[in-house]
């Protein structure tokens, strides 16, 4: 039971997983003639790792996030271009455009773009910052979009009730504590979506602004059965 107990008020971690199919966002009208690789093997990161938002605790939430932020940004670029897939830079050589996903986020009492003196005091929220760097196969750099969310966390109100049992009642800890993080953590997943999904809306936005950049680069693409040719 002590082993238990000790487990519990030292280590307890949440672990959960981005979904897919959260990217929701409005179709470009019309859409770039153009195919984009969104690379898989770069810059993603396989999980996040959010400590608790209480420091008096030893807790944390894991958001195992590959699969899930590789889909919402080849959702977002297939609302943008005629062709979206996601995969290794082995494939890049078959695609006009290589998007490069650089995504940070974590709990944090600033909103993001650090400018905390123009507002109120906010209490602690997950901020997630995306940057989406797009270029060509030979590696010439098209374009870059950046956007940001943060979100207030207030802990669920069922959750805050049993953390606060379990700090005055540890004897419960071992049962409560999984109850309050599974409620906490399922919260700051779902925190974690709504922010990529709106911060990716914010780059597509941006990045449709430049459709005749990236229709020129298209058109002036030498065709791949050109580029071997030998007079």
């Amino acid at each position: 039971m002590l082993g238990i107990l000790a487990l519990c008020v030292t280590g307890c971690t949440y672990r959960g997983q981005v979904r897919r199919n959260i990217y929701q966002g409005a179709l470009s009208t019309p859409k770039i003639n153009a195919s984009v690789l969104v690379l898989t093997d770069k810059n993603i990161p396989q999980e996040l790792l959010i400590t608790d938002t209480d420091n008096s605790d030893f807790q944390s939430f894991r958001l195992e996030t590959k699969d899930g932020i590789a889909a919402a940004v080849t959702d977002a670029m297939s609302t943008l271009f005629t062709q979206a897939d996601s995969g290794s830079a082995t494939r890049q050589a078959e695609y006009d455009f290589i998007a490069e996903v650089t995504l940070e986020s974590g709990l944090t009492r600033n909103n993001c773009a650090g400018e905390l003196a123009r507002w109120a005091v906010r209490q602690e929220g997950l901020c997630t910052l995306v940057t989406l760097a797009l270029r060509q196969p030979n590696g010439t750099r098209i374009a870059e979009a950046k956007a940001s969310r943060w979100r207030e966390f207030r802990t669920p109100g069922f959750a805050s009730s049993v953390r606060w049992l379990n700090k005055h009642t540890l004897i419960f800890s071992p049962v409560l504590t999984p109850i309050y993080m599974q409620a906490a953590g399922r919260t700051l997943r779902e925190h974690f979506e709504a922010n990529l999904t709106e911060s990716l809306e914010d780059i597509t936005a941006e990045l449709a602004q430049q459709r005749a950049a990236f229709s020129a680069k298209v058109q002036n693409k030498m065709p791949a059965t050109a580029q071997n040719y030998v007079e």
